[in-house]
C-alpha cells in the first residue's frame, strides 16, 4: 500500500553502482498465503519487517537474536516500492487501520530504529541528553528521550540557511528539544558545555560519523555515545582524541537496528499518537511519481522530512 523513503535508500541511488531493491519502511495488505499459515491473516493491513532473525543459530538461541547470524531478509532480490512482497509469516504485523491510517503505520519502521538507539544509550530519569541530526531518527530520538524523562535534550543540527535544514531544526521544538543548536550559527560544543559545565549524561548520534568527535567531548565523566548512521568514502572516517575517551571512561555503542526488535512498542506509540505523526511525515506521492519523490526527499530546497510513496 505504502512506503516510506529512508535516508538508506538516498545513500544507495547515490552511492551504489548495482541494481539495489529499494524500500523498507513499507505496509500492505494480505492478499495470498502460503502453507500452513494463519489464513485469519488474509485481507488484514501490516506493517513489514525488512529482517527477522532466523532464531536457530547460536546467538539466537543464546537469546541474542539482535546478533543473528542468519538473517532473513526480502531486500536481496525483492523491493519493498513494488506491487507485491513474498513475506515470511513472522516478519508481518498487524495493525489497526482505525487507530493509526496505512500512511502514518509507514512510520513504524523508522520508530524502531529510533527506539533502538536510544534504548542503546539507556537513558536514565532526569538525564541531560544531546542529539546531533535533526533528521526523521533524530527528531524521534529527541521525542523519546522526553518521554522516557529526560531532564533536557539539546538538538543539533546544521544548514539552517537552507529550506530543508530550517524546518527540520524548527521541528525540533515541536518534538521537544529544549535547545537547538546549528553548526554554521553556534560554537556548539562551547555553548552546550556552558550549559552543561560537567557534559551530557548521554550523547545519541544520529548526523554523519564526524560529529562524534563532538560527542566525545561533550560527554561528561562515564558517559555513553550511541551512533546509528552510515557514510561513504572518506565520510567514514573519523579521528577523536582516544587520551579524552580513556580517561573520561566513555562507552561508544553502535545502533544497527537490524533485525528491528521494537515493532509492538513502536506499533503502541503510533496508535497512542504520542508522536506528532502529522509533523513526522511532510510528503506523500504516488508510486508513479516515484522520480519526483525520491528529487524532493533529497533536495535542500524543499521543506522535506520524511516522504511516503503509496500505491
Amino acid at each position: 500500500e505504502a512506503g516510506g523513503i529512508c535516508g538508506t535508500d538516498l545513500h544507495f541511488l547515490r552511492n551504489n553502482e548495482d541494481w539495489t531493491p529499494l524500500g523498507h519502511e513499507v505496509v500492505g495488505i494480505i492478499e495470498q498465503i502460503g502453507e500452513g499459515v494463519d489464513d485469519s491473516l488474509i485481507g488484514k493491513s501490516v506493517i513489514i519487517e525488512n529482517h527477522a532473525a532466523c532464531g536457530v543459530c547460536k546467538q539466537c538461541k543464546n537469546g541474542r537474536s539482535l546478533y543473528c547470524e542468519n538473517l532473513t531478509t526480502y531486500m536481496t532480490n525483492q523491493a519493498g516500492f513494488s506491487d507485491y512482497l513474498v513475506i515470511r509469516q513472522d516478519m508481518v504485523h498487524v495493525y489497526d487501520k482505525k487507530r493509526i491510517d496505512f500512511i502514518h503505520a509507514c512510520l513504524a519502521e523508522p520508530l524502531t530504529v529510533a527506539l533502538d538507539v536510544t534504548l542503546r544509550a539507556e537513558l536514565e530519569l532526569n538525564d541531560e541528553v544531546v542529539v546531533f541530526g535533526p533528521g526523521p531518527i533524530g527528531l524521534m530520538v529527541v521525542r523519546l528521550a522526553k518521554l522516557q524523562g529526560a531532564r533536557r535534550v539539546f538538538l543539533v543540527g546544521s544548514k539552517r540557511s537552507t529550506p530543508r535544514g530550517a524546518y527540520r531544526l524548527e521541528l525540533g521544538k515541536q518534538m521537544g528539544a529544549d535547545l537547538i543548536l546549528c553548526y554554521e550559527e553556534n560554537d556548539v560544543v562551547g555553548e552546550i558545555l556552558n550549559a552543561i559545565p560537567k557534559g551530557a549524561d548521554r550523547v545519541i548520534v544520529t548526523a554523519p560519523p564526524k560529529t562524534i568527535a563532538d560527542a566525545i567531548q561533550i560527554s561528561r565523566f562515564g558517559g555513553i555515545v550511541a551512533f546509528n548512521g552510515i557514510e561513504y568514502g572518506e565520510g567514514s572516517q573519523i579521528t577523536f582524541d582516544a587520551n579524552e575517551f580513556h580517561f573520561k571512561k566513555l562507552q561508544l555503542r553502535a545502533s544497527h537496528a537490524i533485525p528491528n526488535h521494537y515493532f509492538p512498542i513502536a506499533i503502541d506509540l503510533l496508535n497512542r499518537h504520542d508522536l506528532p505523526l502529522e509533523a513526522l511525515l511532510s510528503h506523500v506521492f504516488p508510486f508513479n511519481e516515484a522520480e519526483k519523490a525520491f528529487q524532493i526527499a533529497s533536495s535542500q530546497q524543499e521543506k522535506v522530512l520524511k516522504v511516503v510513496l503509496k500505491s
